[in-house]
């Protein structure tokens, strides 16, 4: 049986989505988005991290559950795609289904060069820029927050500064957080090659 994807990539739409969405913020005041200035603030202009989304296709209700998916130094969103697919398609048929957000991080994939996102570039502020997405495009906070290397660590920083309230009264703290790192994944090929 063919599977379909719904699929959300940003890009250029993305980019004058954010735009509208910006304009949209502060004509209507919505709720802020949090960078870290005093009285919720955005301590730097706000431009939103590309992302893509995941839905296993499903006769039932939209999906529950949230998890975003981070990679690691120099990769992008798309490494996680196929993980992606095969795990909300294994979750769709035992919960309610999921919905997988691979996540571009600062300056890595589609978010290269997207105005907003200016220095300091470090962990804090790559997790800030993910509680700026879920704010920005109204989400649910995410369930789960899964994260390679890097992606790893701000997944971890997401995680702490939602414990401290750093994004606000409204934020829930994710209830798992996964960290792998490259010898995971060397283990693998290692005996992969190995094996056979």
């Amino acid at each position: 049986m063919a599977r379909r994807w719904k699929s959300a990539t940003a890009g250029s739409s993305r980019r004058l989505l954010t735009s509208l969405t910006s304009l949209d913020f502060l004509l209507h005041r919505s709720p802020p988005l949090y960078g870290g200035g005093g009285g919720g603030r955005p301590a730097r202009s706000m431009g939103t991290l590309a992302y893509e989304e995941i839905v296993a296709p499903s006769e039932g209700p939209p999906p529950a559950a949230t998890a975003l998916v981070l990679h690691g130094l120099l990769g992008s969103g798309r490494n996680w795609r196929t993980f992606a697919r095969n795990l909300a398609s294994e979750l769709a048929e035992s919960s309610s289904g999921w919905r997988m957000i691979l996540v571009d991080l600062r300056n890595h994939g589609r978010s290269a060069g997207i105005e907003g996102l200016d220095p300091p570039h470090d962990m804090v502020t790559a997790a800030r820029d993910l509680a700026n997405l879920v704010k920005s495009q109204n989400w649910m906070w995410p369930d789960v927050v899964i994260g390679h290397s890097m992606g790893g660590k701000v997944a971890l920083e997401f995680a702490d500064s939602c414990a401290r309230g750093d994004y606000g009264e409204s934020v829930i703290l994710p209830k798992q957080v996964s960290f792998y790192d490259c010898l995971l994944f060397t283990l693998m090929f290692l005996f992969l090659t190995t094996a056979f």
